[in-house]
């Protein structure tokens, strides 16, 4: 099974598990990245992947999120001001 998007929701605490970047107020997608550092975008979205038989709920700011849609081929919610 490839990795496929099961579904993506406004960026809530709760739907992250306990020592993750999401449950932290980060964004989990970008996390911590070779020369760059961590991201210092606050998360837009939680959204569930599948990757095999492992299915976790990442964090993603709003660029994250454009990645994550061009990458799984779904639209983006619209941003809200």
């Amino acid at each position: 099974m490839e990795s496929v998007v099961i579904w993506v929701k406004p960026y809530k605490l709760e739907n992250h598990q306990p020592d993750t970047e999401g449950h932290k107020g980060r964004c989990g997608w970008h996390g911590m990245t070779a020369g760059r550092g961590p991201c210092h975008n606050k998360p837009y979205a939680s959204v569930k992947l599948q990757y095999k038989d492992y299915a976790p709920v990442q964090s993603a700011c709003v660029q994250a999120l454009k990645e994550i849609s061009q990458r799984y081929g779904f639209p983006i919610p619209q941003e809200q001001s």
